[in-house]
């Protein structure tokens, strides 16, 4: 009987066959993948080949061997003459080359022996070319963190694939770097520029989707493959901090993240899946099979014909799936599969246990991201006053509550961006929406053409009183436009009152007039 993670992946395989183009016989469209939701070959759609010569190795279809030949050439098309892969036409960021050389090389290194001599030459040989790229191109300080991250899985499966000892050492020479990315909660950080930059609160750059869908499981296979037993115990210990934001549900609380424009409830929009870190490292502690599960469950419900959503309620809108979604977490999938975690994290794991955030436990403090999560009786909250702009109209801040859910229920209040903006144009799903409003709970004035909320007050403090019975947060501040200016009319303080009890949850709101602006 297939488990979860084996009948999931192979019906995303099969909804990436359908899209694939082989009536157009051109070079540059031959092979591609086309993406419903947005009308275009993503530059990233290669990525596919992994996934898909894992169902043709597991099966012995030539179809999913046939597709994965084909799409590679087309990449090979979209491709630059120095070896690096762009992310679109008319967006020229060559970091991605990180995410097309590991699912290049993890296709050969899985799978390679399925494939004729002359495509095996020919992959390899476009996997050092892409490497050497990466050799001159990757730095630690290059782009986010996740690209550092990735580069050394990159080099790693590369080194092994190619027998380059080059390729090994920098691949170590980027995991050590990687090490002082780390706040003392041993949550990563470097989402953001500066990399290494704090706020005025001395808040980090912090992401929970790239971290657990991405950064976190790369170096978990880093650490793998280069058995690095240090490195493999500090992932442990990060799992674990970043495992008190998984949701009862299995969902990922990314409503503070520095880039949580790409937030999707499951995860993110263009990241692989925490499958690989969580399912890979389940031996270490059974709570990172429960989370895999949970998640892989949670994307399952998301499936709908085949394709993953973006979110639990876009296929029941009418919404159209973005490919982005499907071939990135099929590429989790099968690398749970190849390691064959999956065997101890599949559905048939009788046991139910407990995650952190299931567990009443009060607050806990994160004051890297100047956030709070709360556990009391049927509700968990998190509270935010994070001052780190990734970029202006990006996650709520000034004391929000940017999550509030229960265990009857679910989601009942839920963060987003301060106002939707198309960040990374070819990486967001347009709004098709006539209004658009942003969901944070919050205060909000329109004067002069202008809104001037809460969520904008980067300056907000937030304090909090813990008893036995009642938790009670008090968030102050001033309202405040994208820019940060106050009103011309004059300063409007407020004070947002969250007082937690075992069974109810009740917001108090005070506005009043302050000083007189200019």
């Amino acid at each position: 009987m297939s488990t979860i993670y084996e009948a999931l992946l192979e019906k995303w395989c099969n909804s990436l066959l359908k899209l694939q183009i082989s009536e157009i016989n051109m070079a540059g469209i031959y092979g591609g993948i086309m993406c419903p939701a947005c009308s275009r070959i993503h530059g990233r759609s290669a990525d596919a080949i992994y996934p898909l010569m894992h169902m043709a190795h597991k099966t012995g279809d030539r179809k999913y061997l046939e597709a994965a030949i084909h799409l590679q050439d087309w990449s090979d098309h979209f491709s630059a003459p120095d070896g690096s892969w762009v992310n679109e036409v008319e967006n020229g960021w060559k970091g991605i080359s990180v995410f097309g050389a590991i699912s290049l090389g993890e296709a050969i290194r899985h799978h390679g022996d399925i494939l004729d001599e002359d495509v095996l030459k020919k992959w390899k040989h476009r996997l050092q070319h892409a490497t050497e790229f990466l050799y001159d191109y990757m730095t630690i300080s290059t782009g986010n963190i996740n690209y550092p991250i990735s580069a050394a899985l990159a080099f790693a499966i590369s080194g092994e694939v190619l027998k380059n000892e080059k390729f090994n050492k920098r691949a170590r020479d980027l995991g050590q770097d990687v090490l002082a990315y780390f706040t003392e909660n041993k949550l990563i950080f470097g989402e953001g520029r500066p990399q290494d930059g704090r706020t005025p609160k001395g808040c980090r750059a912090v992401d929970l989707g790239y971290n657990v869908e991405e950064s976190l499981p790369f170096l978990t296979m880093y650490g793998l493959m280069m058995n690095d037993e240090d490195m493999l115990n500090l992932i442990t210990d990060s799992l674990r901090a970043h495992l008190d934001f998984m949701l009862p549900d299995g969902a990922w609380d990314n409503s503070w993240g520095s880039r949580n424009y790409k937030w999707t409830y499951w995860g993110s929009r263009t990241s692989d899946g925490c499958q690989a870190a969580y399912a890979l490292l389940a031996d270490r502690d059974p709570q990172f099979a429960e989370a895999a599960l949970r998640n892989t469950q949670l994307l399952d419900s998301c499936t709908h014909d085949g394709m993953l959503y973006g979110g639990p309620h876009n296929y029941m809108k009418g919404e159209l799936p973005c490919i982005h979604h499907t071939f990135c977490h099929a590429k989790a999938l099968a690398t749970v599969i190849d390691y064959q975690a999956h065997r101890n994290t599949s559905d048939g794991y009788a046991r139910h246990i407990q995650l952190p955030r299931e567990l009443a436990v009060g607050v806990k403090s994160y004051p890297e991201i100047a956030t709070w999560l709360t556990s009391m009786g049927s509700w968990r909250s998190t509270i935010t006053a994070y001052d780190w702009i990734y970029n202006e109209d990006g996650h709520a801040s000034g004391g929000s509550v940017t999550m509030l859910w229960h265990d009857k229920l679910g989601p009942l209040l839920c963060g987003s961006m301060t106002k939707y903006q198309m960040y990374e144009g070819t990486n967001a799903q347009r709004d098709r929406e006539r209004w658009s409003m942003p969901l944070t709970p919050r205060i909000e004035l329109e004067s002069g053409g202008e809104t001037y909320s809460s969520t904008y007050d980067y300056c907000a403090k937030v304090s909090y009183t813990e008893l036995e019975d009642e938790i009670v947060f008090l968030a102050v501040g001033t309202l405040r436009n994208s820019k940060q200016q106050i009103p011309r009319s004059g300063e409007m303080n407020y004070q947002m009152e969250y007082r937690h009890t075992r069974n109810v949850f009740v917001v108090n709101v005070r506005v009043e007039a302050g000083s007189r602006g200019e």
